[in-house]
């Protein structure tokens, strides 16, 4: 057997790091999502990328957000299954109202 848990941690680690590099520091993401464990998930790893996220449970929460004030966010990555909106319809309104750049996914 070869390596022990400390390096295969470090090699993990050295991989988030090389990808985190790739990508700007301190941006602001607005994660939207109703699985509390992809939220909670996904947004951890977004934070050790640096970047400052803000949760939302839901695309109305998220709407009020971005209609506040859309400059808080450099890009909204939501999920498109959401429980109260479409979640395609969430990322047709935003671009519509507003200057962003807007990732989804899903099954």
């Amino acid at each position: 057997m070869t390596g022990s848990a400390g390096e295969a941690g470090e090699s993990s680690m050295s991989a988030t790091s090389a990808v985190c590099l790739q990508f700007s520091e301190g941006l602001r993401v607005l994660r939207v999502d109703d699985d509390q464990t992809y939220l909670r998930i996904v947004g951890r790893m977004l934070e050790r990328c640096m970047y400052q996220v803000t949760k939302c449970r839901n695309g109305k929460e998220a709407l009020l957000l971005l209609r506040e004030d859309s400059s808080r966010f450099d890009i909204v990555l939501s999920d498109l299954h959401l429980s109260d909106i479409n979640g395609l319809k969430l990322l047709e309104i935003i671009p519509f109202e507003m200057d962003m750049l807007v990732v989804g996914g899903g099954e």
